[in-house]
């Protein structure tokens, strides 16, 4: 079929350049007679435009070839004497072939031009139609499959935290949350690459304790380590400040991304993630240093640049799993971010990943107050209003672990299921608070919020929405309609809590808060204590940490906390965060060195 359409084409550009010659020849013999012979060609150039035009290139130089051979060899019929006789008409004969030639050239460079433009008018409307296309895709996938992670990780966490339940029941439920985590990771590496393809990724910068978010990639990968019989250690210079400002969500991410990649293709020996700062040199900014070193399988020279492409996996068997997403991730957050990533390898010998990243330093007071660690909410401290929440959602799972949450600490809780019965139940029960998801049967999220904005009272309820979406775009629509916030599935407890807190000034009761979580000054051990421990001790401490004996380590502060339970304390904290290098600096400090462990 595109055969016989492009052969009809081209039998019309030919018959276009035959027509145009034979009308430019009629117009000689009757309207153009009294010329005779003179201005010969005057007559055909019209003609080869008018064929060039419509038929391009060849169609215009067989219309200049045509005008040459009605001239030779027609003239009986149009004059009484022949149109070339001389050398002199000759080369009027070549003066006309050759700009007819050029001027077909040039019609067909026209040609061909408004065909690219039209060619990539058509790849424009086919790459958006499909940029479209996938955007409607991954809002369909992230909704559907964040909704049940969203009561799959919701549920699971309340269990864990349940009186009663026993230490089997909780690690049972800890490996439903950890499957559970790890599957929204897989689906955040597509959701996220996409993300970074269309341009819809932008940086967050803010103050963070960049000690504590260190600190719990360590605590997090460590374990994966342990499952695998490897250690992991972590070894953070002194010269790494505390506060900074950037992204704590992306540094994290790179973070999890390279450690968990270590821990993923090493079978044996260990995982070292060491940090360092180097002036940047503009005041207040460090260049922050990171390196992932592991013992595992290494890379060939040839993959260092294969191995960041998305997609790209190079393990083999069961070391081959994920999605080959997170290196592509990680380049291309570390650009965003004005840092770089590197590595060197070499088969059978490990990797090394190092990444520098610029930081400006932070002041402690400028770290919001969400991030410092503050106790799980138990309930409703006593001399508040009965605050009324309303939860919109059509989705029976998210809809009771939300009022369970909100129950539990005290609120007073409704439901309702469609847009519709949401704005019945607004007029009727006037909650303070509205939690609304934005897909809904019939009338959705957006014009529930819009239509209870034009009621009596409605600009002073406040709503937040609830959605699965991953993208930004969504944020200013929800704001658009009238929201005053924008929650994402799956969320967790203190998400909920934190954003009523947030816009209606509950004040909650918490549980004590984690003692010691970020590496203060204050958990340093005193080098004066460690030099007062008896030798045997001091010495046996020194070796465990030179062989990174992890069970080592542990018996020999087991047995500190006998001599000195402070000291063995804060010596318990900085091995469970594998901070072995500052307990190696104040053995130093206190005037003991390594012995050569005979073992």
């Amino acid at each position: 079929m595109v055969g016989t359409s492009e052969a009809g084409r081209t039998w019309r550009r030919y018959a276009a350049a035959v027509v145009s010659v034979a009308v430019a020849a009629a117009l000689r013999v009757d309207f153009l007679i009294s010329l005779g012979t003179r201005m010969t060609w005057l007559t055909y150039y019209p003609a080869v435009m008018v064929a060039a035009l419509y038929g391009g290139l060849f169609a215009g130089l067989a219309a200049t070839a045509l005008s040459c051979l009605a001239a030779i060899f027609l003239w009986p019929l149009m004059v009484d004497q022949p149109f070339v006789r001389d050398s002199a008409d000759w080369l009027g004969m070549a003066v006309f072939f050759a700009n007819c030639a050029m001027i077909s050239a040039i019609t067909e460079a026209g040609h061909r031009a408004q065909a690219r433009a039209t060619q990539a008018k058509h790849l424009a409307e086919a790459a958006e139609a499909a940029n479209r296309a996938k955007s409607v895709f991954l809002a369909n996938m992230s909704h559907e499959l964040r909704t049940p992670l969203n009561s799959i990780l919701g549920f699971s966490d309340l269990m864990r935290g349940a009186e009663g339940a026993s230490e089997d029941q909780r690690k049972t439920l800890d490996i439903i949350n950890s499957s559970g985590e790890h599957l929204l990771a897989l689906i955040d590496d597509v959701l996220d690459m996409a993300k970074i393809e269309s341009g819809r990724v932008s940086v967050d910068s803010r103050a963070f304790d960049l000690t504590s978010a260190v600190q719990d990639v360590a605590t997090l990968m460590r374990q994966r380590a342990e499952a695998k019989g490897l250690q992991l250690l972590l070894d953070q210079g002194e010269d790494v400040p505390r506060f900074v400002l950037g992204d704590a969500a992306k540094f994290r991410q790179v973070l999890i991304n390279l450690t968990g990649n270590a821990v993923k293709y090493t079978h044996q020996g260990r995982v070292t993630l060491r940090l360092r700062a180097q002036p940047a040199g503009a005041d207040a900014r460090v260049r922050l240093v990171v390196e992932v070193e592991d013992t595992g399988v290494g890379i060939a020279p040839g993959d260092f640049e294969r191995i960041f492409e998305p997609f790209v996996q190079l393990g083999v068997g069961a070391t081959k799993t994920g999605t080959g997403l997170g290196l592509a991730i990680t380049r291309q957050y570390l650009q965003l971010l004005g840092g770089t990533v590197r590595v060197e390898s070499a088969p059978g010998k490990g990797s090394t990943f190092r990444v520098e990243l610029p930081f400006a330093l932070a002041d402690e007071s400028q770290v919001l107050a969400g991030d410092a660690g503050r106790g799980r909410v138990v309930g409703l401290e006593p001399g508040q209003p009965e605050w009324r929440v309303l939860i919109v959602e059509d989705q029976l799972e998210n809809w009771l672990l939300l009022r369970r949450l909100l129950e539990d600490v005290g609120f007073q809780v409704q439901v309702a299921t469609t847009g519709a019965e949401a704005i019945g139940k607004f007029k009727e029960w006037r909650p303070h608070f509205i939690w609304m998801d934005v897909r809904l049967p019939g009338m959705d999220g957006l014009e529930a919020t819009r239509r209870i904005r034009a009621l009596e009272g409605g600009n002073d309820v406040k709503i937040a929405a609830l959605t699965a979406s991953v993208f930004n775009e969504q944020r200013a629509d929800v704001l658009a309609a009238g929201m005053n916030d924008f929650v994402r599935k799956p969320f967790r407890a203190a998400e909920v809590y934190e954003c009523v807190e947030r816009h209606l000034n509950v004040r909650f009761r918490r549980e004590a808060a984690r003692v010691g979580r970020a590496a203060g000054k204050d958990a340093a051990p005193m080098p004066g204590s460690v030099a007062a421990l008896d030798d045997t001790l001091r010495r046996e401490l020194s070796n465990a940490l030179v062989s990174l004996d992890a069970t080592r380590i542990q018996d020999v502060i087991v047995r500190v906390s006998k001599a000195n339970p402070a000291l063995g304390e804060v010596l318990a904290r900085h091995a469970e965060r594998l901070e072995y290098t500052a307990m190696m600096n104040a053995l130093a400090t206190g005037g003991t060195a390594p012995a050569k462990d005979a073992s």
